[in-house]
């Protein structure tokens, strides 16, 4: 998956990403939106054909970085304890 950031401010980033899982962005976008620190989380697709997927985050606290990292730390390992 390729991450390219499209638009930023202080508190809000609009992340373009290219040959993304949906499953697994959708557990990310979950994670975020349960943090305290975060206004909302959203995956937007314009046109599936047209345009990249966008994820957009907008935080109250702390910098969208911090929330990213903190919900993929916890996805990674959530998925680290399951037994094969």
């Amino acid at each position: 998956m390729q991450i390219t950031v499209v638009n930023q401010n202080e508190n809000t980033t609009r992340l373009s990403l290219k040959d993304v899982n949906t499953t697994v962005i959708e557990a990310v976008i979950d994670g975020l939106n349960k943090d305290a620190n975060v206004d909302y989380a959203r995956y937007i697709v314009d046109h599936p054909d047209l345009t990249d997927p966008m994820l957009e985050v907008k935080v109250n606290k702390g910098t969208v970085k911090e929330a990213l990292q903190k919900a993929t730390s916890a996805f990674a390992e959530y998925f680290a304890k399951i037994d094969e």
